[in-house]
């Protein structure tokens, strides 16, 4: 899909890069994992046994946690406590192998994973996560803690081999293929449906930029050039709505590093300019690929098992114990 910019065009996660906040658990929004192209180009090697502990980089801090504890922690961190159990069930699975996959391809023998989603996932410590939810605390601590048990020592393997089990806040209607966002194509990461997206409260999302400040915020891709209404050009979408590539003042540049620069919620977006100001409107938020954690939760609540929308958002991938 192509076209120039006149009055509008219509035009989607280390990976998508959306900053790390703390969100309250009644937000319904989530954070992205993100990543790097490295990740993905690493050959996999013979899987490995159970780890029993995992060393987590914390800042400038290395702990040690047992592996419950770790995928508690990433649960408590990426995913609204609110939702319904086997939405979590189905994050716990996705954090637990998106662990092994890091651990596979990490290359700093000082720690297994970073607590951060801008290198790999978010993590927050039992205490952490009793002084998030206040009076909530026992309560969803007992929640997570049965549904990290439940799924203990399940994992999404693809050839016998932990998968990239990237995951997102919300979709766009459909999810991303891996392929348009990091250039990487992995059977398992292709396109799904995911309606439920659609009926959240956080699905669209607008940003209105004067054209002195778009340019600011995209200075650093390109210098602007030529007059505002010319600013975009040769807009390339998916079939699903995320944005592949854009011309900006010249220079051809991805929807995820636009929308990076310009601090939107996805690569998903329209944008149209009225006088001197560009609007953008977007779908989703994240990268959108992988699993959908307002997706899984719709998808529970309708009655689907943590199996089911693990094995919906993954196709192709084997769910096993190891």
């Amino acid at each position: 899909m192509k076209g120039t910019l006149t009055l509008a065009i219509s035009i989607i996660f280390s990976m998508l890069v959306i900053p790390l906040s703390a969100l309250p658990d009644n937000a319904k929004l989530t954070l992205p994992v993100q990543s790097t192209q490295n990740d993905l180009l690493y050959e996999k090697q013979e899987p490995q046994p159970a780890p029993q502990k995992i060393k987590v980089l914390l800042g400038d801090d290395v702990a040690e946690y047992e592996i419950s504890d770790y995928v508690f922690g990433v649960v408590a961190a990426e995913m609204p406590a609110l939702y319904h159990e086997e939405a979590l069930k189905a994050q716990a699975v996705a954090a637990y192998t998106f662990a092994l996959y890091k651990m596979d391809t990490n290359g700093d023998d000082k720690y297994d994973i970073a607590a951060d989603p801008d290198k790999a996932q978010a993590f927050i410590t039992r205490e952490q996560a009793k002084n998030k939810w206040g009076e909530k605390a026992e309560e969803y601590i007992k929640k997570i803690d049965n549904c990290v048990s439940a799924v203990s020592g399940q994992i999404l393997t693809y050839n016998n081999s932990p998968i990239f089990a990237a995951y997102h806040a919300i979709s766009a209607g459909k999810t991303n293929s891996c392929a348009d966002v990091w250039g990487k194509d992995l059977p398992y990461l292709k396109s799904r449906d995911s309606f439920g997206d659609k009926l959240c409260d956080g699905y669209l999302s607008e940003v209105t930029l004067s054209a002195d400040e778009l340019t600011k915020k995209l200075k650093k891709l390109t210098k602007a050039t030529g007059e505002p209404k010319n600013y975009f050009s040769d807009i390339s979408a998916a079939d699903n709505g995320y944005v592949k590539s854009i011309t900006y003042c010249g220079k051809k540049l991805t929807g995820a590093q636009i929308s990076t620069a310009l601090e939107l919620r996805s690569s998903n977006f329209e944008v149209s300019l009225t006088d001197d100001s560009f609007t953008f409107k977007v779908k989703g938020y994240g990268h959108g690929v992988g699993l959908s954690q307002t997706g899984a939760d719709y998808m529970a609540k309708q009655g689907s098992r943590y199996d089911e929308i693990l094995l919906h958002y993954y196709k192709g991938a084997t769910l096993q114990k190891n």
